[in-house]
């Protein structure tokens, strides 16, 4: 589907741009302005979070044709995924900063670490994926 295609590029660019504001963010205000708007408004994080996974659920089971209808365009989704499930980890770790309470030892909280120690790397990285499949969107797995 090439709406589906559409949204995923533009969630991997919002990403991106979103994981590279604090290396880009004095050059770039705009990018500090993202960030500040997923701090601060609780309907962002929350849109951000159930586009994420549907995208992540559209792309495993409509890819772009001719990919494979169960794997789809995975690379594309496995960064979705876990685009969305490191802004559900900043979402709840904001919650349990507010209410004082212990972070848990789980997968979205070791997810959430790794992304957050790798930021800037993650970022670009996630800005390639979605150079790769603007470019060539008709690649299989990609």
């Amino acid at each position: 589907m090439m709406q589906t295609y559409l949204l995923s590029l533009l969630y991997l660019l919002y990403g991106s741009a979103f994981l590279l504001a604090d290396v880009h963010g004095v050059r770039f205000p705009t990018l500090l302005s993202l960030r500040y708007q997923f701090r601060m408004k609780k309907g962002v994080r929350l849109i951000l979070i159930i586009l994420g996974f549907a995208i992540a659920a559209l792309l495993a089971f409509f890819p772009v044709e001719p990919g494979p209808v169960v794997l789809g365009d995975f690379i594309p989704m496995v960064n979705v995924l876990s685009l969305a499930v490191y802004y559900l980890y900043l979402s709840l770790k904001g919650q349990e900063e507010e209410d004082g309470e212990r972070e848990s030892d789980s997968v979205l909280h070791a997810t959430g670490q790794y992304v957050e120690h790798n930021r800037r790397n993650v970022g670009y990285l996630t800005l390639c994926v979605c150079i790769i499949h603007f470019l060539i969107p008709h690649f299989v797995l990609l």
